[in-house]
């Protein structure tokens, strides 16, 4: 994948954009880009064919859908995030350790699709429970991930039967990345 954006735009102006349900597309973000609300973000968070250097979704409680496509983040969290209103992550490319611990959370009708993505390092599951639809495929985790692990003892919690197929990479591991 070979995202080239057609724009720079700085962390505040994306910011605004997301605060009012606009995209970003076709930009890059210089710097920290950050939804951390330790509460409800009631808007849709779209990112499409961007280069991110820094974004964040921890503590966040996404309402409506998220969608990452056609995206390289250089580095991204969603710790202690609720996809309440779904996930959709395509064919992008992670270069850091992606952290998703103690989130999930999706709704009746809102799905988690990964799908398509290169993960350059570990990708951290530890202790998500996902309440609906979820499907990973044809990704690959090259540093690994604890997505059907069980670190601490604690495995992903799927309320209905996930759809994991055609990835590549160890999905069992047990830990959260540490020593890969």
């Amino acid at each position: 994948m070979a995202t080239q954006p057609k724009h720079n735009i700085t962390t505040e102006r994306a910011t605004d954009l997301l605060k009012d349900g606009r995209p970003l597309t076709d930009c890059y973000v210089d710097g920290e880009l950050k939804i951390e609300t330790s509460d409800t973000w009631y808007k849709e968070v779209v990112f499409e064919n961007c280069v991110i250097e820094y974004f964040s979704g921890s503590v966040t409680h996404f309402d409506k859908p998220v969608i990452l496509k056609n995206c390289h983040f250089k580095n991204c969290q969603f710790v202690f995030t609720y996809f309440l209103g779904g996930l959709t992550i395509d064919n992008c490319t992670f270069a850091n350790y992606l952290d998703f611990q103690a989130g999930g959370h999706n709704k009746t009708g809102n799905p988690v699709i990964i799908t398509n993505n290169d993960f350059k390092d570990f990708v951290n599951f530890f202790d998500c429970w996902y309440e609906n639809d979820v499907t990973i495929s044809n990704n690959k985790f090259h540093r690994g991930t604890n997505l059907l692990g069980k670190p601490h003892n604690i495995p992903v919690t799927f309320d209905v039967e996930p759809i994991i197929y055609n990835n590549i990479g160890k999905l069992d591991m047990n830990n959260e990345g540490e020593g890969n």
